[in-house]
């Protein structure tokens, strides 16, 4: 999916505000911040649930403990090939964790949507990967559970860079904060996410306040320099 000519350019020629998160609402009747609980578990292996993502303690006899005989016979044993043995063993032995903690995340979710509540922080690729600047093959290196929220719905809070018209808007950039290139920083790609509407719903230019959008979250393949390394589709603006 591509932005529409006005965007490019206005992406191009560096002229984008950027966006911090936390919740507000477009949507009349929504809170703006949700007492949800609910939480879901990305990143984990796919024949691993949710409820199996902390490793337990708890073991079968047959598999944590030896039998008499087999300790007896390793007792028995000369002090060298007992090392060996434990060696071998540990060697032999799997993780009890195939997950690493950079591997998955938990993240609550929100709203009649069930988005999945992310902030700009959780795609900051400074933070989660310490990558400065952001190389081509950027959406490769990422770490399973950032893969697996491409597709997800999510809610994302930020703040609209100046669109050019006030109402009926069909698209536009969420940025990170509106400390923005030409007055602020240059805003890096992890920053910006280029926004699109739902079908038949447009809204109006939000100035210099955040506000949540939920949409479908995607994370492009190829990336340029200073444009927008994700986007939302079937988008909604969440304000009061």
């Amino acid at each position: 999916m591509t932005l529409c000519p006005k965007l490019e350019w206005m992406l191009a020629a560096g002229v984008i505000a950027i966006g911090t998160l936390a919740g507000c609402g477009h949507v009349e009747g929504e809170a703006a911040n949700s007492n949800s609980t609910a939480t879901v578990t990305l990143g984990l292996p796919a024949d691993e649930p949710a409820s199996m993502a902390e490793p337990t303690n708890v073991q079968p006899a047959s598999a944590s403990q030896p039998a008499a005989s087999e300790v007896i016979a390793a007792n028995d044993q000369p002090t060298e090939t007992k090392s060996s043995t434990a060696a071998a063993t540990a060697d032999a032995s799997p993780a009890t964790n195939s997950t690493s903690a950079d591997e998955s995340r938990s993240f609550k979710v929100e709203g009649p949507d069930q988005a999945i509540r992310v902030s700009f922080d959780d795609i900051d690729l400074l933070k989660v990967l310490n990558l400065d600047p952001v190389p081509a093959d950027a959406p490769e290196r990422l770490p399973k559970w950032l893969k697996a929220l491409d597709g997800k719905r999510i809610r994302v809070r930020g703040f609209m860079f100046p669109p050019f018209q006030d109402t009926d808007i069909r698209g536009f950039v969420l940025a990170r904060d509106n400390q923005i290139c030409c007055f602020g920083r240059t805003p890096k790609e992890y920053d910006l996410i280029d926004t699109f509407m739902r079908k038949g719903v447009t809204t109006h230019y939000i100035q210099g306040r955040p506000f949540d959008v939920v949409g479908v979250f995607h994370i492009k393949s190829e990336i340029e320099k200073y444009t927008a390394m994700y986007e939302l589709e079937d988008a909604i603006v969440i304000e009061k």
